[in-house]
């Protein structure tokens, strides 16, 4: 890739996600990490098609297509996560009062999972969504694309991080943090994609100390991992009351942090 030509990689990149989003709903065997790994790829294009925006490109349909598409597998994918977290937290304290809260969320979510595909056999419409943003997406004159609109963008990722932060702190809501999660997981997979199609854009963001770039990476961890014992601990609140559910709530409420 030329200097002054990111146009290609960036297409290039663009497709790939399509690929991989279309992969992972077609990934019949094990669905349930499938759709975690769909909506990673979603969030990954993106986060890329972010970079574009007040470029020469026209990305908005193809975006708007992508969140509905996000949107529409949050619920499977969240039912999938807290399932993943409460088995890591029993199998670190090996605690058997676990056994009957995690049976019923593996219910709720396969429950969720065969309601979806009753309505959307085989992802089968969500796959001709994704099929058209692709087609959206081929055609763009991704040979206008400059560097200066890239460098523009991963700045203007920065100052919202910055500003969702300060809100958060400010006021602690949990709209404000989901805000500031969303926010930084969006800067941090944009810096990914700088360093993977190696864009030397001369902004910050790219010459910034590497513990900076280190730290961005364990907030946005953290967060998330935040989130999800938050959901967890919605769930699990909502159960039918026993002994077991008592432990259980002890223990997620010792993992999350204070409101």
């Amino acid at each position: 890739m030329s200097a002054a030509e990111p146009g290609e990689a960036f297409r290039q990149s663009a497709l790939n996600e399509c690929a991989a989003i279309a992969a992972a709903l077609s990934w019949a065997s094990d669905p349930h990490p499938a759709i975690h790994s769909a909506r990673k790829a979603i969030r990954r294009l993106r986060s890329l098609l972010a970079l574009l925006q007040h470029a020469a490109l026209d990305v908005e349909t193809a975006d708007l297509g992508l969140k509905r598409l996000g949107d529409g597998l949050s619920r499977l994918r969240d039912a999938h996560v807290v399932v993943e977290v409460a088995r890591h937290l029993q199998e670190r304290d090996a605690d058997r009062r676990w056994n009957g809260v995690i049976r019923m969320l593996v219910l709720r979510r396969d429950g969720l999972l065969q309601a979806t595909l009753q309505r959307d056999p085989g992802f089968a419409r969500r796959l001709r969504v994704l099929a058209a943003v692709q087609q959206q997406l081929a055609v763009q004159p991704w040979h206008q694309l400059r560097r200066g609109s890239l460098r523009r963008n991963l700045e203007r990722s920065w100052r919202r991080v910055d500003k969702a932060a300060a809100r958060a702190k400010r006021d602690g809501g949990a709209a404000a943090v989901h805000r500031w999660r969303r926010r930084v997981r969006r800067l941090r997979m944009q810096l990914d994609i700088a360093c993977d199609l190696q864009l030397h854009v001369h902004s910050r963001s790219l010459h910034a100390a590497g513990h900076r770039y280190k730290a961005l990476h364990r907030l946005s961890d953290e967060l998330g991992r935040q989130q999800d014992l938050r959901l967890l601990r919605n769930l699990v609140r909502a159960m039918p009351a026993s002994d077991d559910k008592r432990s259980v709530m002890q223990q997620i409420n010792g993992e999350v942090a204070p409101d």
